[in-house]
């Protein structure tokens, strides 16, 4: 078996096991990147633990490898965001990530750039978010993830399970990475990339501890996480997942959601249960809110119309109307959640 068919296995064996619905694109690009992240060797033996995984016993009968020997090669690929390991399990299922939220799609890049491969990397990596969006994203035939409404723009109205801050405040550990979706485009395409806030991507629990102990975070605490939420904000982030206790902060240059959006013409974001109402009286028609809006479902007549069908409710216009003009309201009608996310959610 060459190398190419190699990898061409591992991606289709993953998108077969994923359990995530997404799966990976079959691209060239996508190889490109598993064949930078796994060697052949890596590989080999993630077709063997599969995404099902096992402990280190377990997989030490199955693939033949002495315990010694594969537990270092095992951590080598945690290091590398290829492999899961209960970082709170002193006999750890060891597990290949599937493809997102956690997932291959991200994890190539989180900890910024730490191997030789890291900065070629980017170009087919920022390649294979484009396709994913395009092959996988807006074929799923319904919105996949979840906007977040800008805590501090939340109504009075909202409910706990509605409000990220009352999420994180449930949670014990948190952490920061490198978005991989920003970082691809710098390296990408230098000198043309993405302005916003490079670390942005914030995890809790678990999930946060796994992405520390292995080099593609670091330790923040519960009022830095707050005030991450705050700057994503004010720098025109949209707040978006919290699935496994991920949380993105998306911007409509590299995310893939947005390239779904704009480019595919398909609604990849689950919108939140408010839209903004406008106070004519208050409003001086700056237009601050039509510029910052990331889906652009308001226009200007003598004061700015909303499409409340294309508005997804992060927020950003409440939180950037000079005048005080906007405020978040429940819709009328109740977001459905499909089912596939939204076990998920939370």
């Amino acid at each position: 078996m060459t190398e190419k068919d190699i990898y061409l296995e591992l991606l289709e064996a993953i998108n077969k096991a994923d359990p995530h619905v997404v799966g990976l694109p079959v691209t060239p690009s996508m190889l490109k990147v598993l064949s930078l992240q796994f060697t052949p060797e890596e590989a080999r033996l993630a077709l063997q633990v599969g995404l099902a995984g096992g402990t280190l016993g377990e997989l030490s009968a199955k693939t033949g490898i002495d315990k010694t020997r594969l537990k270092k090669t095992l951590e080598a690929m945690a290091y590398k965001g290829t492999m899961w390991i209960d970082p709170r399990n002193d006999d750890p299922i060891y597990r290949v990530l599937g493809s997102c939220a956690p997932g291959l799609v991200e994890t190539a890049l989180m900890g910024n750039i730490r191997f030789p491969y890291d900065v070629g990397l980017g170009k087919p990596f920022h390649q294979a978010l484009r396709e994913w969006a395009r092959d996988r994203l807006c074929t799923l035939g319904f919105p996949f993830a979840p906007v977040w409404a800008h805590p501090w723009a939340l109504p009075g109205d909202a409910r706990p399970e509605e409000n990220l801050v009352d999420f994180l405040k449930s949670q014990d550990y948190f952490c920061v990475s490198t978005c991989p979706c920003r970082l691809s485009h710098w390296l990408a395409d230098p000198g043309n990339h993405c302005k916003h806030m490079l670390e942005t991507c914030l995890h809790c629990g678990d999930v946060g501890r796994w992405f520390v102990k292995y080099g593609m975070g670091r330790e923040i605490t519960l009022d830095e996480a707050l005030d991450l939420l705050r700057r994503s904000n004010e720098d025109g982030l949209v707040h978006t997942i919290n699935i496994e206790g991920f949380i993105c902060n998306c911007c409509t240059d590299c995310c893939p959601l947005f390239m779904g959006f704009y480019e595919f013409k398909t609604k990849t974001m689950i919108p939140t249960p408010f839209i903004p109402a406008i106070d004519k009286d208050q409003c001086n028609a700056c237009a601050c809110c039509i510029d910052i809006c990331p889906v652009k479902a308001l226009k200007m007549d003598d004061v700015p119309v909303l499409d409340a069908d294309t508005c997804i409710g992060c927020g950003l216009c409440v939180t950037h109307c000079s005048p005080g003009a906007l405020r978040l309201v429940r819709r009328k009608t109740e977001v459905q959640i499909p089912e596939e996310v939204k076990s998920r959610i939370g």
